[in-house]
C-alpha cells in the first residue's frame, strides 16, 4: 500500500491540519517506522475530552495495517507540549493536556522544568506568576507582607531578602524574557 493510501486511511482518527498553538503530539505506528515506513498523525490534544477518546484513536494509528507492522505505538514529537518520552501513560497526556488548556503551555512547561507531572495538583498553590526577575518578585513580596514606615525604607535589604526567598522558590526562565516563579511546597 502506497503511503498516500496509508495516510488517507487513517485521517478519520481526528483532525490531520491541527491548530499549531493547541497541544499536539504526533504518534507513529512503531512496527512501520522501524521498516522505514512513515505511518502516524498529528493528534491535537484539544480534541480529545477523555483518555479513552485518545486511547481509541492512538490505537486506530497503531492498529492500522496491524497484521503487517503489529499494533505497537510511540509518541515522535510534541508541538506545544512538554516531552514526555516516547511512551507515556495516556491518562497523564491528557491531565497535561487540561492543565494547559487552562494555564497555558508556558506555564505549565516551566512548571515541569521544575516539578514532575505528578505534582500538577499543586500548580495554583505553587505559582506565583512570571516576573521581569526573581528581586522584583521579592519586592513585591516584601512589600505586600510588610508595611514599613516610608523613613525606615532605607534600611531594608531587598537583595538579602530575595537571597533568603529564593531558597523556598524555584525561578525559570520565560519565553518573553522575564521568569516564572513557583513556590516550593
Amino acid at each position: 500500500m502506497s503511503t498516500d493510501n496509508v495516510n488517507t486511511a487513517i485521517n478519520d482518527v481526528r483532525v490531520l491540519n491541527y491548530n499549531e498553538n493547541n497541544p499536539c503530539i504526533y504518534v507513529a505506528n512503531l512496527g512501520a517506522y522501524n521498516a522505514g515506513r512513515m505511518v502516524g498523525k498529528w493528534l491535537d490534544l484539544t480534541t480529545f475530552k477523555t483518555v479513552e477518546e485518545l486511547k481509541e484513536a492512538v490505537d486506530r494509528i497503531a492498529n492500522y495495517l496491524g497484521s503487517i507492522y503489529g499494533d505497537e505505538w510511540a509518541i515522535h514529537d510534541y508541538s506545544n507540549f512538554p516531552d514526555m518520552g516516547e511512551n507515556p501513560d495516556l491518562d497523564k497526556v491528557i491531565e497535561v493536556a487540561e492543565k494547559i488548556e487552562e494555564e497555558g503551555f508556558d506555564k505549565i512547561n516551566a512548571f515541569l522544568e521544575v516539578y514532575s507531572i505528578e505534582d500538577l495538583d499543586n500548580f495554583e498553590e505553587s505559582y506565583c506568576g512570571e516576573w521581569n526577575s526573581f528581586q522584583e518578585y521579592a519586592e513585591d513580596y516584601f512589600d505586600s507582607c510588610y508595611e514599613v514606615p516610608d523613613y525606615l525604607t532605607y534600611y531594608i535589604d531587598y537583595k538579602k531578602f530575595a537571597n533568603d526567598l529564593s531558597y523556598d522558590h524555584h525561578e525559570v526562565d520565560a519565553s518573553t524574557g522575564g521568569v516564572f516563579i513557583f513556590r516550593s511546597f
